[in-house]
């Protein structure tokens, strides 16, 4: 007696796909599914545009001796967003150039084909002039204001929301994308959703970002990773201007460079780790001569790297 674990038999297999109709089912409707779904889905997914800094006369300079763009306005890159997309616009297009080659090839045909320019060509080059005048009045937009500013995303929000919107919303695509993509790697195909999004990104149909850590815990032996010592938190040499860690809009080369200094015009801003607070606590540092000069009796320097024994 054999054991029933649950799976499909062979001959149920054979029942439920029943017989072959009078039209044999060549799978035309899932195609044009699939064809759909792939639209779809390169249209959702599609690169953004990702304006970068305007080039040629920046504000602050001149030209000739004349006063040039005023130093208020923005010249940092923008944000990514989308202008051009596929469409089954442009698919009909695509395929009636295809047609009008093959025409143009086929000498066996003695009978003159007349190709008339058609509506929808005409309304396609309409819609390319009405996404090129966006760009530009985008470009406008951004060269005006600095969201990053206080109070000038309110303001835009109040006059071109549509502006903000529409950069927001390919920021949910670019992280569905790269959520979708890591589970599926991850955990694998589990529906034909699945299925399908990992063909179209296999065969390189759909493009997107992924998310990527900056350390890799346990690649490698790691000493002292559950010291108490290990998460504390440091403080780098001076303070970091805003956004000096942007990986978006303007951003500095190295962090480190947008740095404000330490100096003995900024308030506590020398003798600031751990162990020159320490003994501060109990010893007051002597007379000094600059911000980190001078040593208490018992010989200690204080010093933004660290305490220096001296001795005495």
């Amino acid at each position: 007696m054999g054991m029933d674990v649950g799976g499909p038999t062979a001959m149920s297999m054979y029942s439920n796909a029943g017989g072959q109709g009078a039209i044999p089912d060549t799978g035309q409707a899932m195609g044009q599914g699939l064809v759909g779904a792939e639209l779809a889905a390169r249209t959702h997914y599609a690169p953004p545009s990702t304006p970068g800094a305007p080039s040629g006369n920046q504000p602050g300079q001149s030209i000739g001796g004349q006063p040039g763009v005023p130093y208020w306005y923005n010249a940092n890159p923008g944000q990514p967003v989308k202008y051009s997309v596929p469409s089954e616009q442009k698919e009909n297009l695509h395929v009636a150039e295809a047609v009008r080659k093959a025409a143009a090839t086929d000498t066996n045909s003695r009978v003159i084909r007349f190709d008339p320019i058609s509506e929808e060509e005409k309304n396609y080059v309409k819609t390319m002039k009405a996404q090129a005048e966006l760009a530009d009045f985008d470009r406008y937009v951004n060269s005006l204001i600095d969201p990053r500013k206080p109070g000038n995303l309110k303001w835009l929000m109040e006059i071109y929301p549509e502006y903000v919107n529409r950069r927001i919303q390919q920021v949910h695509t670019d992280y569905e994308f790269a959520l979708r993509n890591q589970m599926i790697d991850s955990w694998g195909i589990n529906t034909f959703d699945d299925l399908h999004f990992k063909f179209l990104v296999d065969q390189e149909k759909i493009k997107g970002p992924r998310l990527q850590t900056t350390k890799t815990v346990g690649d490698d032996y790691t000493p002292g990773w559950l010291s108490p010592m290990n998460f504390i938190s440091g403080r780098p040499a001076g303070v970091r201007y805003p956004f000096a860690s942007a990986k978006y809009g303007a951003k500095p080369a190295n962090i480190a460079d947008w740095t404000m200094e330490d100096n003995e015009n900024q308030p506590l801003a020398a003798n600031r780790s751990v162990d020159q607070l320490a003994y501060g606590l109990y010893n007051a540092p002597g007379t000094r001569t600059g911000v980190n000069a001078g040593a208490n009796k018992y010989g200690v320097t204080s010093s933004p790297t660290g305490v220096q024994y001296n001795n005495p």
